[in-house]
């Protein structure tokens, strides 16, 4: 789409650049309406632009920092009592990464709010509830790093 728009734009532009060449009115007019076929056509391509910007996928990039296989992993949405499959599938080794995306409308991605729930092998399990739309990396802490704040940093792992 942004490439035919693009090439439309060129198109009206070599038109333009070709009857102002010839001289007179009629190419003055030919002109005039060129430009505004090249303006019309970079506000349709900056419109579909924008419209792209704004749809954007949350992708969190789920690193296992716990010294643990985790077992289980839940990403869903917080106040749900469905938390969907396990993304861990047949487990997470300690220093595997994971990569979840989701999609939501673009007017209703302010308003999203994801609880991410693993388990470990040993049975202890762990939550961040205030998880929101985003592009971030996440490292997984085991039940004594996590003995702070949160169970999870917003980093990726330092190698």
């Amino acid at each position: 789409m942004k490439l035919k728009t693009v090439a439309i734009a060129a198109a009206a532009l070599a038109l333009a650049v070709g009857m102002t060449a010839c001289g007179g009115a009629a190419s003055t007019a030919a002109s005039s309406t060129a430009s505004s076929a090249a303006a019309s056509s970079e506000a349709a391509s900056s419109e579909v632009a924008s419209s792209e910007a704004e749809a954007t996928s949350a992708e969190y990039t789920v690193y296992n920092t716990t010294g643990s296989k985790v077992t289980e992993l839940y990403l869903y949405d917080a106040g749900s009592e469905d938390k969907g499959e396990n993304l861990a599938g047949e487990g997470l080794a300690d220093g595997e990464s994971i990569v979840i995306t989701r999609d939501v409308e673009a007017d209703k991605q302010d308003d999203v709010v994801y609880v991410l729930e693993f388990t470990t092998e040993d049975g202890n399990t762990q939550s961040f509830d205030t998880l929101h739309y985003e592009v971030a990396p996440i490292s997984l802490k085991s039940v004594d790093a996590a003995a702070g704040a949160t169970a999870i940093a917003f980093e990726a792992p330092q190698k």
